[in-house]
């Protein structure tokens, strides 16, 4: 025989202890099917074949045969494209989510539909003013122009302390929702690689540590866009392992930042000490800027970045501002309004030759530069309803000049600044102003909603694609033990006719005629 003996008993036995294998992993499979972020397994084989040794001495008359199949080890089925394509999306759809329910706050502060806002007391102090233009020494009716005033300074106070609300809402989120579960999970993810490491050092495979961590690496690019790699590293000549890194990726200025490097990690923390809120890091791994604000570009982070530091176009770009649309753009608009419309009325009611405002209508609470915030009326007002000047200056009791410029102010364009007087924000009257405001807030959250119904469509679709790869399809693992169990039947049925071979060799050859 060109093998020995009982060679073909070790590869009968082999295909037995294949085949078992085969049925184990496919019942893990099945066993698993619903199992969040379980990946299909299947069993590496590989044919063994004679060693030279054999090869060198064996008849060379006779045809060898192989020596049969043998288990290898059991290895995870994934797609590492698949996997890069899904987190860069759902870093996307991350921050789309976080858009959608801080644009979705600040729409409910503004909305005119359901609740009468500003909009509606503009209409209502211009028609308190119609009525005093028609009966300018009337007390009753000045009370009511007054009392308008009170109530529409009372809705930009609310406005913007609702907009303070939400921002301060966002700041907690992000503090203690986002920034948090981010350090948790590189640092989970790191003790992993720790823990990954040591059992494949040990001739181990962490199939199940594997599937924590890839799960956790998910959660992470929910959060951040994130840079996944990994690299060999020879442990011995028959030992080798894979390290596994990841960053923080910032395509637009090329910037990779280490978050996850084999056993070490960085940790991030919220700074709201100045005007805007920044991102610090702590890095165990290497030097950084402290401050990586600005290398968030999708993710959750980044979503509540925009709507807490958002300023649209009062940002300054030059010193790295964010232009997005956010809680600071709609409180300078708010702002700008309040302070427009103050000083307006103010250079109106103020009858004099002179410079100098000294009968003003509205006034800052707590002194200094009028906001939305700290718009009220102005304590003479308070005092006496007749602090609102009717009459032109000079003119005798009864003339409404005053009064109509008042009303011809609200219903003709104004020019909105900024605080500093130096940049032209919107010409129009002070109601297309706020339907200005509320039209951007409108067309922002309808863009978002777009982004988010594609970003869901791609993600679904990508999800659906890993799940055809790691997922488990139990048709499929159906005819995987339908066909297992017959390997194994027939790996015994061969090892019962070896064991039939041999006893008739052993116990009937050469009995003939004693």
């Amino acid at each position: 025989m060109p093998i020995p003996t009982f060679s073909a008993f070790q590869t009968a036995s082999r295909a037995l202890s294949a085949s078992q294998t085969l049925l184990s992993v496919t019942g893990n499979n099945i066993a698993n099917v619903n199992t969040e972020g379980y990946t299909r397994q299947r069993v590496d084989l590989t044919s063994l074949s004679l060693t030279s040794t054999n090869q060198k001495f064996a008849n060379t008359n006779n045809t060898s045969s192989s020596e049969g199949v043998q288990a290898t080890g059991v290895s995870q089925i994934r797609d590492t494209f698949l996997d890069a394509r899904y987190r860069t999306e759902n870093s996307d759809n991350g921050m789309c989510t976080t858009l959608s329910s801080g644009l979705s706050d600040l729409e409910s502060i503004v909305d005119e539909i359901d609740s009468d806002g500003l909009q509606t007391q503009l209409s209502d102090f211009a028609d308190k003013l119609q009525s005093l233009s028609e009966t300018p020494t009337d007390e009753d009716i000045a009370l009511t122009v007054k009392t308008s005033a009170q109530s529409l300074t009372s809705i930009l106070n609310s406005y913007s302390q609702q907009v303070t609300e939400v921002r301060d809402q966002a700041i907690y989120d992000l503090d203690k929702a986002v920034v948090s579960d981010f350090n948790s999970t590189v640092e989970s993810i790191a003790n992993l690689n720790t823990q990954i490491k040591e059992e494949e050092i040990n001739g181990s495979t962490p199939n199940e540590l594997l599937d924590k961590r890839n799960t956790l690496i998910d959660e992470l690019s929910n959060i951040a866009k994130i840079k996944v790699t990994t690299s060999p590293e020879k442990i011995s000549d028959n030992i080798s392992v894979e390290n596994l890194s990841i960053s923080l990726y910032d395509e637009s200025k090329g910037v990779n930042i280490s978050l996850v490097e084999n056993g070490q990690f960085s940790m991030i923390s919220l700074n709201t000490e100045g005007d805007t809120a920044k991102i610090e890091l702590t890095s165990a791994i290497d030097d950084h800027d402290t401050d990586i604000t600005d290398h968030f570009t999708s993710g959750s982070i980044k979503g509540y970045l925009d709507i807490i530091n958002g300023e649209g176009s009062y940002a300054d770009i030059s010193s790295g501002g964010n232009d997005y649309r956010g809680t600071l753009y709609y409180q300078n608009a708010l702002d700008t309004f309040a302070s427009t419309f103050a000083n307006t009325f103010n250079k109106l009611n103020d009858t004099n030759t002179t410079d100098t405002l000294d009968a003003p209508l509205f006034a800052s609470s707590v002194g200094g530069v009028i906001t939305a915030a700290n718009l009220t009326i102005s304590t003479d007002w308070q005092d006496n309803t007749n602090a609102i000047n009717a009459k032109a200056y000079n003119a005798s009791d009864g003339d409404n000049t005053n009064v109509l410029l008042m009303i011809d102010a609200l219903e003709g364009d104004t020019s909105f600044y900024q605080e500093d007087g130096s940049t032209l924000m919107f010409t129009g009257t002070f109601s297309d102003y706020m339907t200005g405001v509320v039209a951007e807030l409108a067309s922002d959250i309808t863009l978002n909603e777009d982004y988010q119904d594609t970003s869901d469509t791609v993600l679904t679709s990508l999800s659906d694609s890993r799940n055809s790869v790691s997922g488990v399809s139990l048709d499929e693992e159906g005819v995987n033990l339908l066909a297992y169990q017959k390997s194994y039947n027939a790996a015994a049925r061969y090892m019962t006719v070896l064991d039939e071979i041999m006893d008739k060799l052993i116990n009937e050859t050469g009995v003939v005629g004693r």
